[in-house]
């Protein structure tokens, strides 16, 4: 029998589906799948989660939640022949749209039933993996907000857009240094990544791969709010390509170092808040580094 191992985000989405073994018998076969579950219980958790799972000799790794819980069960599973399922229960699922896994649970179940496994890149923060965004600027001060909502709904994060632009004031001077060029940036946002979407259907970066080895790059030169207003209205209509405040790399590696390294700073991985305290930022990429079961 195969060992399928979930890991579910109880508070993701909506945060009331019963996700259990009784409720996973209905979509499996008995005969065939030894099901667990396993629930996590604070940041971190998936992972430790995953790492016991992987030692009791789980055969499929199936994260059931949003970017954040994807991030930590994935992971554990880079390098590894261990692939990884995705159930979508977040509120943006960002890497399930890019790998056009559907939220309905029972089209997502025939996918990790159906087990074709598809091997995608991996990008690493200053060695720690992301598999769909990270940035820096007022994308991360989105996420601050909208941590701070307490609600996982799209008007929630809806709000904590607005309420950035009207808090929002950009400070971070810093130094790029990507394809062999160096240069100074004060960015609205600085934005990596390695998937299309990020959520909601929202993107900068439609052309991106997963599979391509390359990091899509966006920076946004300073924006006032009018300006920030437009650039939301642009998105929605997938116009931004056509806005002049906004440059457009595709890299292997960069590297970012900010000029006042006595604050610490904002990022954003995965729709996940990290605080930084390092003055140096280091994004590399493992091409097809994580092997994900796909349509």
């Amino acid at each position: 029998m195969k060992k399928v191992h979930f890991i579910v985000n109880p508070i993701a989405g909506k945060g009331d589906l019963k996700f259990n073994e009784s409720f996973l018998s209905g979509y499996f076969d008995s005969k065939q799948y030894e099901l667990t579950v396993k629930v996590s219980n604070y940041a971190g958790h998936a992972a430790v989660l995953s790492t016991e799972s992987l030692r009791d000799g789980a055969q499929v790794l199936v994260a059931c939640g949003g970017d954040g819980t994807i991030n930590e069960v994935a992971s554990c599973l880079v390098g590894t022949d261990v692939p990884l399922g995705i159930i979508p229960m977040g509120s943006g699922n960002g890497l399930a749209e890019s790998l056009e896994i559907p939220r309905n649970i029972k089209e997502a179940v025939k996918i990790i039933k159906e087990s074709r496994t598809n091997g995608i890149d991996v990008a690493l923060v200053n060695g720690k993996p992301f598999f769909s965004n990270m940035g820096i600027g007022f994308d991360a001060k989105v996420i601050s907000n909208y941590n701070n909502c307490g609600k996982r709904r799209f008007w929630a994060y809806l709000k904590a857009v607005l309420k950035s632009i009207k808090e929002f004031k950009n400070s971070e001077k810093i130094k790029v240094e990507l394809n062999g060029k160096t240069f100074k940036a004060n960015p609205f946002m600085f934005f990596v990544s390695n998937s299309k979407v990020m959520g909601y259907d929202i993107s900068l970066t439609r052309m991106a791969s997963l599979q391509d080895g390359l990091l899509d790059v966006v920076i946004i030169e300073n924006l006032n709010r009018g300006e920030m207003l437009m650039l939301g209205f642009f998105i929605l209509l997938r116009l931004n390509q056509d806005l002049k405040k906004i440059q457009y790399f595709k890299v292997k590696e960069l590297k970012l170092a900010f000029e006042n390294n006595d604050t610490t700073h904002l990022m954003q991985a995965d729709g996940e808040l990290h605080h930084l305290t390092d003055g140096e930022v280091v994004v590399t990429i493992e091409k097809k580094a994580l092997n994900v079961l796909v349509p």
